[in-house]
């Protein structure tokens, strides 16, 4: 008589199944060893659902093997023992359980041909098999032909997967297959429908194991820049995989946090994350993998010996080691040998120009392929850095240039694929080494035209927003209400909390954060579409200039070497001037804001106040001695610069008095249309101040015809509609830059803040937009070197000018001046004039600053 399976066994089964797809690999081994103690021997001719359970079990025990110790010798023994049971059974379409399983296990330790091999085996028997095992299977082979480039055939399984997945409705797998799906829009390089196809993967199945997931976001989010964001994603998909004790997939946490970490400059720490991800993919026998960590710690040591600086002989033992290991990756064959071979060579041949070994440095980057197809953006825009350093180093000026304009094409194009301010800012940290060899080798050169080009073409690769409007989205509207009543609801508990009010307070807090963080993630999601623009030369700014005003001086300010220099032009030519150590100057700087705080404090005493202001002027004296006094700007002055220079009042400085001064972060030259497009003039008072109503009357006042909006009516939702429309916006709010979230830097309306984050898209171009509020016109700088705040926001989108405040804007002040900017503005003055002459009458420095661009 034929044994039956006993009800305990198949709900064991049942029960180890999930809680190994949970992630709970020891509790499920124990019960598949269990399972299989129970179903006992073999016997020829007994019951299909015996042999089933049986088989799963081993398979199923195989893999929890490999996930608790490593050893693939030990889970293919188990296989070969189900394989021996699948046989004496005579049931062979359980052959593609064993073959899918040995496939998925040689896959997940570098093995990728044999892997293969494996699972087209399994394949010949899919139609015969289980939904279950043949959706498995398909998946398994979908994730080994994005791991070898296959695309087209990824996605055909993948899409195979899906729908064996969703016929049995079996919402785990069908997420995992649309997460994969994502994972080829990753690797075609379409970023934005990859974390879209991510993000509505883990949607559609809340309780999945979501560590992997994780692991493959923030490959994404490393390809896009956003390297905090996909360092996070990896230190929570760390804890859970460590807590289940998931060798492998830790290990390759650690390999992507050493990436994560060497963009992030925190170059120790990267390489201790990268020798123990060789040391844990060596335990478990992966070569190829454990290969790329080692490759990841010497990509953290060259970054780390640029900063510091090595000898010859150093650089030469260094080379030595990394021409080794791409001798690794080319044992290791293409497939395995993929992110080993290239990446080293290109290591060995930067530190071989470090020990200026040219001949030796050309043989080696010879071996590289010219065209390396679909390998990451990291690693393409190395290999042209790399190729310009070399042939600058050779002096082969021209070859050097068409690498590095090369590279840039490959940033604007990727950058031209994002959507939200965020990403696209984000992404410019992929062009910084191509930018460092750029403006060194123009350095070198003495030629102020050179650097010039030099700085101005990086700097342009990113500029300008990623999209011209977002596509509607009512969750993140959503999103950013909730944030906005969180912010509320925190300062109407007041100030001086103590207990369980200020815990409230945080709680609020807190709440808003996660709201606009959620909110900022949907932004990923976005595409773009937007062209990058043309990066100005020395030629056409000295073209330009000659039409110009004569008194029109441009100055470009660029930090090297830790000194401040700058780039002059005017109609008559283009010079280079060395300036003060940076480190100085940056002093000054903070001094200067610093005053400003205490100046813009009425409840200061007198005496303190007397001092600050003593302060103040020997600040701005000595910025305006060492800093512009070389430049001789006796009429106008545009002036592109980054970091900390961004947040100078230079309105403010003694020979600036009455002039036209205006800033930007780069020389964006524009042709003057004479004329606005747009009828608007659109007046916002935020509650809170105490002159706001005032300021706003004078201002409408000044105007034919304005559209106010006070009181309940200024509402976030009527002031951002009005946007669009509008030929001049002035805003007289609270306003508040967010060092840490600079995105979320905010006015506050009636509503509750606007925030930098939900201006991402509108249509400002031709606009003059006065931000009379305090610190709207700081920003923080990105590791790319991109500011971000509310002013770089709105000048992102259009705005022909941003005048705004770098340091706090007294009531009394702005209810003076801002009445008079627009009766200037108004008469026909640019917004620089304009500024000039409204401040140019009050007593105490004025930290108002024209941002915009450069029109002549």
């Amino acid at each position: 008589m034929a044994r039956r399976v006993p009800v305990s066994v198949l709900e064991a089964w049942s029960t180890a199944q999930y809680v190994n797809s949970q992630g709970q690999h020891a509790r499920a081994a124990r019960l598949f060893r269990q399972i299989t103690s129970r179903v006992g021997e073999p016997v020829p001719g007994e019951q299909r659902e015996i042999a089933y359970v049986r088989v799963r079990a081993l398979v199923g025990y195989a893999q929890t093997q490999f996930e608790l110790t490593g050893s693939l010798a030990a889970s293919l023994e188990t296989l070969d023992t189900a394989a021996r049971w699948v046989e004496t059974s005579r049931l062979p379409e359980l052959e593609l359980i064993v073959h899918g399983q040995r496939g998925l296990l040689l896959l997940r330790t570098g093995r990728a041909v044999e892997s293969l091999a494996e699972l087209d085996a399994a394949a010949v028997g899919q139609r015969d098999a289980d939904p279950l095992d043949a959706a498995v299977l398909l998946l398994n082979r979908g994730s080994l032909h994005l791991e070898l480039g296959n695309l087209e055939r990824a996605s055909a399984d993948l899409a195979g997967a899906a729908r064996y997945a969703d016929d049995m409705g079996d919402q785990l797998l069908l997420s995992k297959a649309k997460h994969n799906l994502g994972y080829v829009e990753f690797l075609r390089g379409d970023l934005p429908t990859a974390l879209r196809a991510m993000e509505e993967a883990e949607h559609g199945a809340p309780e999945r194991h979501a560590s992997v997931g994780l692991i493959d976001k923030a490959q994404v989010l490393i390809e896009a820049g956003l390297l905090s964001d996909a360092d996070a994603a990896l230190a929570e998909a760390r804890e859970h995989l460590a807590r289940n004790r998931m060798v492998r997939d830790v290990a390759e946490v650690e390999l992507l946090r050493a990436q994560c970490l060497v963009g992030l400059r925190r170059y120790t720490e990267a390489q201790r994350q990268a020798r123990a991800a060789a040391a844990r993919f060596d335990r478990i026998g992966n070569g190829p993998w454990a290969a790329r960590a080692r490759v990841a710690e010497l990509q953290a040591r060259l970054a780390e010996d640029r900063s510091v600086g090595i000898s010859a002989g150093v650089a030469r033992r260094r080379a030595v080691r990394a021409l080794a290991l791409a001798d690794v990756g080319v044992e290791l064959g293409d497939a395995a040998g993929r992110g080993v071979t290239v990446p080293a060579q290109l290591l060995a041949v930067e530190w071989l120009l470090a020990a200026t070994d040219l001949a030796g440095a050309r043989e080696v980057l010879a071996r590289v392929p010219r065209q390396l197809g679909r390998a990451a953006l990291p690693l393409r825009l190395q290999h042209q850095a790399v190729s310009a350093q070399l042939a600058f180093a050779a002096g082969e000026r021209g070859t050097a240039l068409r690498a590095v304009r090369k590279g840039q094409r490959m940033l604007a194009e990727h950058r031209e694929g994002l959507g939200s301010v965020d990403a696209v800012t984000a992404s410019a940290v992929h062009g910084v080494r191509l930018g460092h060899v750029d403006v060194a080798a123009a350095l070198r050169t003495g030629s102020a035209a050179a650097l010039l080009d030099a700085v101005e073409r990086g700097r342009a690769t990113v500029a300008g927003s990623g999209r011209v409007r977002p596509p509607s989205d009512s969750r993140s509207a959503e999103l950013l209400t909730a944030a906005r009543q969180e912010i509320e609801s925190a300062r109407l508990l007041g100030a001086n909390l103590s207990g369980e009010q200020l815990e409230r307070r945080r709680a609020h807090l807190s709440e808003a954060r996660r709201l606009q963080e959620a909110a900022r993630r949907r932004a990923w999601q976005d595409g773009g579409g937007a062209a990058t623009p043309t990066a100005v030369t020395a030629r056409r700014l000295r073209r330009a200039l000659s039409s110009a005003n004569p008194s029109t001086v441009v100055a470009d300010f660029v930090v090297a070497d830790e000194t401040l220099r700058v780039l002059r032009a005017d109609s008559s030519g283009l010079s280079m001037i060395r300036l003060a150590p940076m480190a100085e100057v940056g002093e000054r700087i903070r001094r200067a804001r610093a005053d400003l705080d205490v100046l813009s404090n009425v409840l200061i005493p007198a005496p303190m106040r007397a001092a600050a202001r003593a302060s103040l002027d020997r600040s701005l004296a000595w910025l305006d001695r060492e800093v512009l006094a070389p430049i001789d700007a006796q009429g106008d002055l545009h002036i592109a610069a980054r970091d900390l220079l961004l947040a100078v009042p230079w309105s403010s400085l003694p020979s600036r008095a009455g002039r036209r001064t205006w800033v930007n972060s780069w020389i964006d030259l524009q042709e003057a249309t004479g004329e606005r497009a747009k009828p608007d003039v659109v007046v916002v008072a935020g509650p809170g101040l105490r002159a706001a109503a005032s300021e706003v009357v004078a201002v409408a006042r000044t105007w034919e015809r304005a559209t106010v909006l006070a009181g309940d009516e200024a509402t976030c939702a009527a002031t951002v509609e009005r946007l669009p429309s509008a030929a001049v916006v002035h805003l007289a709010t609270h306003g508040r830059h967010e060092t840490d979230n600079p995105l979320f830097s905010s006015l506050r309306l009636a509503d509750g803040p606007l925030f930098a984050h939900e201006l991402d898209g509108v249509d400002l171009r031709g606009a003059v937009v006065v931000l009379s509020a305090c610190e709207a016109g700081l920003s923080t700088v990105r590791i790319g070197g991109e500011p971000l705040g509310l002013t770089s926001v709105l000048l992102r989108l259009g705005a022909a000018a941003v005048v705004s405040s770098v340091a706090p804007l007294r009531d009394d002040v702005a209810a003076r001046v801002m009445p008079e900017f627009h009766g200037e503005l108004r008469a026909g003055a640019t917004p620089g004039d304009a500024l000039a002459t409204a401040v140019a009458q009050e007593d105490e420095p004025v930290p108002l600053v024209c941002f915009g661009p450069l029109t002549v």
